[in-house]
């Protein structure tokens, strides 16, 4: 069964959508393009402030996905559901992957820790 990440995030903006095309070179020296998605494979920044509690979720949360190894599905919010607060998002939830192996945290004062993690879709 596929996780689902629902642990609240300061805010998450997109970051990049990209396609993929494939370009043939014909004989007579023209071109044929081919677009092989159809549908962008879009990337996310996600931003955190949490305290140690909340903070150790999360990387539990990366360990248990090994990094980028394991999928997990993610919904990008409109508005953060305790403060109302517009976080941009469409609602949608996307089947996504963490675009790195490493997290590196920021050690504030009194246990707090901001740190981001981007995320990428995964194209089925």
């Amino acid at each position: 069964m596929t996780a689902i990440f629902t642990t609240q995030y300061k805010a998450a903006y997109q970051v990049s959508a990209s396609w993929q095309t494939l370009v043939d070179e014909v004989i007579s020296g023209g071109e044929q393009r081919r677009n092989l998605w159809s549908n962008p494979k879009r990337s996310w920044a996600l931003e955190f402030d949490k305290n140690n509690t909340d903070t150790n979720v999360v990387i539990d949360f990366f360990n248990a996905r090994k990094g980028q190894f394991e999928a997990f599905y993610w919904t990008w919010l409109s508005t953060h559901p305790d403060t109302g607060k517009n976080l941009g998002g469409d609602d949608n939830t996307y089947l996504v992957r963490f675009s790195n192996d490493v997290i590196d945290l920021k050690h504030l004062f009194n246990g707090y820790t901001t740190f981001s993690l981007s995320i990428t879709e995964v194209l089925s």
